[in-house]
């Protein structure tokens, strides 16, 4: 019985030592992956926001435990300019699974 828990916990922690690492889960591929869900959750919203403005989406990424914090910057409404000072940024956090949170819905 304490040799099966031994062995179940080794393979917990194994997982978890996996999942803190993220080895799938680039910088590139978290990126794509939050602009998707951002511009998945704002799709069918009229005057809502984007990020198919100049120099909009994924501006930068950091490797975490369990994910990826990544900062996008978008605009949203009607903007006047498509300049810089009418954008806004949003940092969103991309786990190892692929899960996104943390950007602004509508």
């Amino acid at each position: 019985m304490i040799r099966k828990f031994s062995s179940l916990a080794v393979v917990v922690i194994a997982l978890m030592v996996l999942l803190a690492w993220s080895p799938w889960r680039t910088g590139e591929s978290a990126e794509a992956r939050a602009v998707e869900s951002f511009n998945q959750a704002w799709e069918f919203v009229a005057d809502g926001c984007g990020t198919q403005c100049n120099g909009c989406g994924a501006i930068s990424s950091r490797r975490m435990p369990f994910g990826v914090l990544v900062t996008l910057e978008y605009a949203c409404g009607m903007i006047p300019a498509d300049s810089p000072e009418y954008h806004r940024q949003a940092t969103a956090f991309v786990s190892s699974l692929g899960t996104v949170h943390g950007l602004p819905t509508p």
